[in-house]
């Protein structure tokens, strides 16, 4: 690894002799302009800047306009002097220099320079040097806040910043969401984060590698409107480490959790469940100081997590009578036999009934009528004969039921209690090495590698199991050279990669075999879903090797007023992977269709997914088998920034950017996906599939690269008073391509892969479980080839399953994916506006107006939808603008987002024992679409129409109306040096060093979307749970949170909409449960060797101390037959209390 950070930063090295290629500082910078006391400037004054934790001094001087620039120190605690003769001396500090720019301004006064002023306060809490909305998260502060995370982790104090918000499917970690699931100020997860400057954020997943907490110094949080100098992503999150100073010093440290500390969740009526158990242990150590005194600095950290815990969790398994085909419970849908049917292949078939609107119900042919089982044998049972053996096999592994559950159409749901166990052990380290080669010349590398061999467990392990081992690592190098007073260069090369390995338990087991399920085309559990019930299968098999290559370097030159920065980076980004779950025996899907009295038209009536698994009834199969594929792409970037100081109490921010990409590629072309251009050899037609290595139809990659992407920046901060700012600007962000998002088709061309889906709306199934599938199905009556005149299902599963297909109507039939080649890239418009008000020396308010719009994101349909103005009787396929194709899954890349939010502050930094910061955001967050990077964490996708993204347009996931959130830190007055008892050392033993602290967040519930849980006798929807239903009636029920747990809403004031027609009610309309959480921590340090400074601190942290219940989002939001609006989760859990020790020298 360390030979591509050597040949990185000697391209940078070249790269900053001509034009600077630059991003991100991991540096702090001290400004600002020297004035007497007429306000005239002060040219020629020395300014000496001594980092009192390294004992390192730099000397620099104010040019002909009064103006100084440090820029490029290392962020710590430094004590600045200003000297001219004919001046008093000024000094100022130790002051604090975090990332980023810290304005201080000095005047002197006439007279000897011998003469000192000396003012010891810090730097003013207002932001006088830009208009971007920014944050610091110091380790200082974090250290002394209750933990919430395992381990703990600045990713968890994220979710107290004025406007983050998380979605409500990341409520499992809802009180401690990383950065990559949380929005904040509108902007949706595609975020950056850094390491000491360099990006770890991957090119694949878009995970980020996340520093130690020990060995955090500050975490930078760039939301709105900052500088041109940092690139891909719209938020930036800039870990700085900590280094080594002056004096050794050393910590050890363990957090410890355990289940007997903890308090019960709420258990919604669970009997007889036992608390998850909990061993946790986080330890480990640090230790820093010099090599070479004033010279070379070292720092080292070695942290190790052993977490072998669970946690209680609930699901939906068949109870005995219907395994065996029983479905006589009060509520269960009526079953019909798929063997008696007739198809309707002309007029119209008629169907009555107390189920149907009016009694009746009339679907024009081709349709399909059934008998029902009571009609042929007396009762809603399926015949043991009849139930297919693969279906017996296969329905052994699932569990008995635990609990009564809670009945919703006719099944118990949650009706299994099981304790999911975790193993999840971690080890790290860091190390980080700063080289004062020369007054002006300084070296800093870092380097952090973990690995995280984990094992994924579910209710029935070895089904849905493995193993998943991940490791990784981040480097960094870089060199700062001041030429002179007025001209610096920041080099620098980073390196991140992530490797995870996965592998399923019941891979080479033989378990097709032990199944009698000769369709499997892979030796492992295949992948059943039975919904509402839990799906077996087998748990991921993938290999992802992720690399990201940064190679960047900045100048600093100081003119006059200017202060500039030029340069920019070249991002490399490398994906070395396999398709997620790339060994599948196939992917078997059952949906009720074919005991449903008329097929997909009245399955929300009657029929039963579980019915038709039991007859070995599918509805659809696929499966995929890929090798390893190398994606690459390389983003080039440059930046100039001006930070004008138009006046002392002026500044203006003026910055652009410019942005290049690439576009994916694979180095040996294995690429396919559906072309709209490409020529189809069955029907001459425009749309086929595209290969990477033919380069058909001109087109050389899966995305054509872009190289006129401008971004520019403004902002200003303006300081009409003292102890007033106004600030404010304007950028325009670009996100990157992570390959998970707009990768699709990478890695497809090579292995084998095929799926075939029933495509005559529930008449026939294209497989019959027990069958090797290499034939079309012909089991029911009139299902086969060109039965009764028409072609159903005409093709075998097996035939669609393909080995390295190379021509461009190979996939004709199937479900395909698209990925449009000229994709634009995403953009993100950010304004602020905000008014800071300083009271007295250590508070401070504000008020911000914050304003966010998107364009060009993700807006992932199927694009051979049957449009509206096509829907109708029989509008498949013939309706669909490809009808040589099932789905064609892909974005159109055209979705938007609006973000406006009214954001209020109020913090206190810390003077006599007491620091505090709250804050309250009003926002509204709408979009057509939600997206993000790996698994969705930008929540649930749902749509209806692919051709008008604006019908989706609606409340976002994330749109968190009222948020309020704070933190506080009190050091109890007792004992030496604090008011009172503080004469007696025997008696401070006892009383003396104690310190609370606590964060909180109140908050209104996440959007909810509703869907019909069907198709609507229509192709009009790219699968199950996409149409929106018809409001009817009021769907608000009275009441508190927790009468309300059984129904949420009213489910009886919706319906599904006519044949043909979109629901018209709107995505995210209806608001989930609030959330509320305070966490809390108390503690005491020990003197134990004062002269030594040796300490030692014992605390006690309690997340959810008041053990108050939140509550998760109801069902799975579809309305119908099996459907519930039922809470039977929460976003928090129980109280849980860690036990932190801590001895420093």
């Amino acid at each position: 690894m360390w030979k591509h950070i050597r040949a990185g930063l000697a391209v940078a090295a070249l790269m900053s002799g001509a034009v600077a290629f630059a991003q991100s500082t991991n540096s702090g910078d001290i400004t600002g302009t020297v004035t007497d006391t007429t306000g005239a400037v002060i040219p020629g004054v020395t300014v000496t800047v001594k980092d009192v934790d390294k004992d390192v001094t730099h000397t620099f001087m104010t040019n002909g306009a009064g103006v100084y620039d440090t820029n490029s120190i290392v962020a710590d605690h430094y004590l600045v002097t200003f000297t001219k003769t004919g001046f008093h001396t000024y000094v100022r500090g130790p002051i604090t220099v975090l990332v980023g720019t810290t304005q201080l301004n000095a005047t002197l006064n006439v007279g000897s320079s011998a003469q000192k002023v000396v003012v010891t306060t810090n730097v003013p809490l207002l932001d006088t040097a830009d208009g971007a909305s920014s944050d610091t998260l110091e380790a200082k502060t974090m250290q002394k806040l209750p933990q919430t995370g395992q381990p703990p982790d600045w990713q968890a104090f994220i979710w107290l910043q004025p406007g983050a918000a998380g979605a409500p499917e990341s409520s499992s970690t809802a009180n401690a969401p990383g950065a990559g699931q949380v929005s904040v100020n509108g902007n949706l997860p595609f975020e950056t984060v850094l390491q000491d400057g360099a990006t770890t954020t991957l090119p694949m997943s878009q995970n980020s590698d996340v520093t130690i907490f020990e060995t955090t110094s500050e975490v930078k949080v760039s939301a709105t409107a900052f500088s041109a100098q940092y690139g891909v992503g719209n938020v930036i999150y800039n870990q700085i480490t900590k280094g080594g100073g002056s004096r050794f010093h050393g910590v050890g440290y363990e957090y410890f959790q355990n289940n007997a500390l903890n308090a019960y969740a709420y258990e919604f009526g669970a009997q007889n469940v036992k608390q998850p158990p909990l061993h946790y242990n986080n330890f480990g150590f640090s230790v820093s100081g010099p090599i070479v005194p004033h010279k070379v600095f070292f720092y080292f950290d070695y942290d190790k997590t052993i977490n072998k815990g669970g946690s209680v969790n609930f699901t939906t398994v068949p109870t005995d009578a219907v395994r065996n085909g029983d479905f006589t419970a009060a509520g269960l849908p009526t079953l019909y036999d798929p063997t008696t049917q007739v198809v309707m292949t002309s007029g119209n078939c008629t169907y009555t009934g107390s189920q149907y609107k009016n009694g009746v119900l009339t679907i024009p042919a081709p349709c399909v009528q059934r008998k029902s089982f009571i009609s042929e044998y007396g009762s809603n049972k399926i015949p043991a004969q009849m139930i297919d053996p693969v279906a017996q096999a296969i329905e052994k592994y699932y569990p008995e039921p635990n609990q009564p559950g809670n009945v919703s159409s006719g099944v118990p749901q949650n009706n299994y209690a099981y304790v999911s166990p975790s193993n999840n052990p971690f080890t790290k380290y860091f190390g980080r090495l700063d080289w004062d080669i020369s007054p002006k010349n300084r070296l800093t590398i870092s380097e952090t590698d973990g690995d995280n061999p984990q094992i994924g467990f579910s209710p029935v392990c070895p089904i849905n199991c493995g193993s998943e081992d991940v490791s990784r690592d981040n480097a960094q190098i870089s060199d700062v050279w001041t030429v002179n007073d007025h001209l610096i260069n920041e080099a620098r090369f980073g390196f991140t990669d992530q490797l995870n390995f996965f592998i399923p338990d019941t891979y080479a087991k033989g378990y097709p075999g032990k199944l009698g399920l000769t369709q499997a085309v892979a030796d492992t559990f295949p992948n059943v879903s039975t919904s509402p019930y839990y799906g077996l299968g087998s748990a991921t098999n993938a290999v992802y090797k992720e690399f990201v290559f940064d190679p960047s370097d900045v100048v600093t030159m100081i003119i006059g007023r200017h202060v500039l920065h030029f340069g920019g980076e070249f991002l490399i980004e490398r994906a070395d992977s396999t398709a997620w779950g790339n060994i599948d025996a196939g992917d078997l899907g059952f949906n009720g269709y074919y005991t449903a009295e008329g097929g997909q038209g009245t399955q929300s009536e009657n029929g039963a997914a579980y019915a038709d698994f039991l007859l070995g009834q599918e509805h659809s199969w696929g499966a995929s088998n890929k090798p390893e594929y190398g994606a690459r792409q390389k983003l080039p970037q440059l930046f100039i920034q001006d930070d004008w100081k138009v006046r002392p109490n002026l500044t203006l921010n003026l910055g652009l950017r410019w942005q290049g990409n690439t576009g994916w590629s694979e180095v040996k072309g294995n690429e396919t996906v559906f072309d709209p251009n490409v020529i189809n050899p069955a029907n001459n037609q425009p749309g086929a599939m595209w290969y990477g290595f033919s380069k058909a139809n001109g087109r050389n990659q899966l995305i054509a690269p872009k190289y006129n992407t401008f971004l520019p920046r403004f902002g200003f901060s303006w300081q009409p008073e003292e102890n007033t700012v106004v600030r404010g600007g304007f950028g325009v962000y670009a996100s990157t391509w992570s390959e998970d998002t707009y990768g699709r088709g990478m890695g497809d061309a090579f292995g084998q892969s095929g799926g075939y889906s029933d495509n005559t709306s529930g008449i026939c199934p294209v497989v019959q479980l027990n069958a090797n599938g290499q034939s079309p199905d012909t089991t029911d009556p009139g299902c086969g080839v060109m039965a009764n005149g028409m072609s159903y299902n005409d093709k075998s599963i097996l035939s669609t399953y393909l080995s390295s297909p190379t021509t461009a109507d190979a996939r004709n039939g199937q479900g395909v994916s698209y990925n449009m080649y000229h994709t634009p890239v995403p953009l993100n418009y950010q304004w602020q506006l905000q008014l800071q008000r300083q009271i007295g020396q250590n508070y401070a308010a504000s008020l911000a107006y914050v304003g966010n719009h998107g364009e060009n994101l993700p807006f992932p349909v199927d694009i051979n939808q049957v449009p509206e103005s096509k829907l109708g009787p029989n509008d498949y396929p013939n309706g669909q603008p490809y009808p040589l194709y099932q789905q064609i899954t892909g974005s159109t890349n055209n979705a938007v987002s609006n973000y406006n939010a009214l954001q209020a502050e109020l913090r206190k930094r810390m003077t006599d024992g007491f620091e505090f910061d709250v804050n309250y955001t009003w926002s509204h967050f709408l979009d057509d679409q939600d997206s993000s990077g790996w698994g969705s964490r930008g929540g649930y996708q749902n749509y209806q129409n692919a051709f008008d993204p604006s019908a989706n347009y609606s409340n976002s996931n994330f749109d968190i109306r009222n948020m309020f959130k704070g933190q506080a830190i009190y050091q109890l007055p007792f004992g030496r040096g604090r008011a009172f008892l503080n004469k007696s050392a025997l008696l401070d033993e006892v009383v003396g060093g104690w310190q609370t602290s606590f964060t909180f967040v109140v908050q209104s519930g996440n959007p909810i979307s509703l869907t019909t849980g069907k198709n609507n006798s229509s192709y009009n929807q790219s699968g199950d749970y996409t149409q929106f239903p018809n409001l009817v009636g009021n769907y608000r029920l009275q009441g508190s949170t927790k009468s309300r747990l059984k129904e949420w809403y009213n489910l009886n004031a919706f319906a599904v909409p006519a044949n043909g027609t979109y629901g018209n009610f709107r995505r995210n309309i209806i608001t989930g449960p609030g959330l509320s959480e305070l966490n809390a921590s108390l503690g005491k340090t020990f003197d134990l060797w004062p002269s030594r400074n040796v300490k030692f601190e014992l605390r006690c942290d309690a997340t959810n101390v008041l053990n108050h219940a939140s509550f998760g989002q109801p069902g799975n939001n579809a309305i119908g037959k099996d459907q519930s609006a039922q809470i039977t989760g929460t976003t928090i859990g129980g109280r849980q209390v860690e036990l932190y020790g801590r001895i420093s020298f």
